[in-house]
């Protein structure tokens, strides 16, 4: 891709951009999400979200980065997320952006519908059994903290509530998540 300059800029842009947006779509669909294709504005844009909640949504524009000289496909933090040849890792840093947040809203859904000790059925499942059965120790040990294995993170994360704040923690075992949520929640 190159840059362009003056009228032209917009036509030869969302030609050339829009293709490597819908690689980056096919790859987001694939991890689980879905997508809304935002090509009409002045700077096209992909967004992210997943349908059971739709408001909250990661918006993902390609640009030019002129110190590495390539396209990057970027975050609406302004993150650089991969090389846009590389839209399946763009896929997994969306993924490892968003599942914390959804997770949160969830859980908070599902909190102030009083059901803080039931087993949240939204929180990505395991068909491990090893890791299943760590989730369940862990719920136990600590009532109403909801805790999961993710496998696009490749780690360990638990909601912890609190009143009407909840936080949210990960780490890479099990071990190290109930030193994360005796830290996030020190009464446990």
């Amino acid at each position: 891709m190159e840059r362009y300059a003056g009228a032209s800029f917009c036509v030869d842009l969302h030609s050339s951009v829009t293709p490597h947006l819908d690689r980056l779509s096919t790859e987001v669909i694939r991890e689980g999400w879905q997508t809304l294709r935002r090509y009409d504005g002045p700077h096209p844009l992909l967004r992210v979200f997943d349908p059971t909640v739709p408001h909250f949504r990661e918006s993902v524009s390609l640009v030019y980065d002129s110190a590495s000289r390539t396209w990057w496909y970027r975050s609406s933090t302004g993150e650089n997320l991969a090389p846009y040849d590389r839209p399946a890792l763009a896929a997994v840093k969306i993924t490892r952006i968003l599942v914390p947040y959804i997770t949160a809203v969830l859980a908070a859904r599902t909190h102030g519908q009083a059901a803080v000790n039931a087993p949240c059925v939204d929180v990505p499942s395991t068909s491990d059994p090893a890791q299943a059965a760590t989730i369940a120790k862990l719920q136990e040990r600590f009532a109403g903290v909801i805790c999961w294995w993710d496998s696009s993170t490749r780690e360990w994360w638990a909601l912890v509530p609190g009143g009407t704040r909840w936080q949210i923690v990960n780490a890479p075992t099990s071990d190290d998540l109930v030193e994360a949520v005796l830290k996030a929640h020190p009464r446990r």
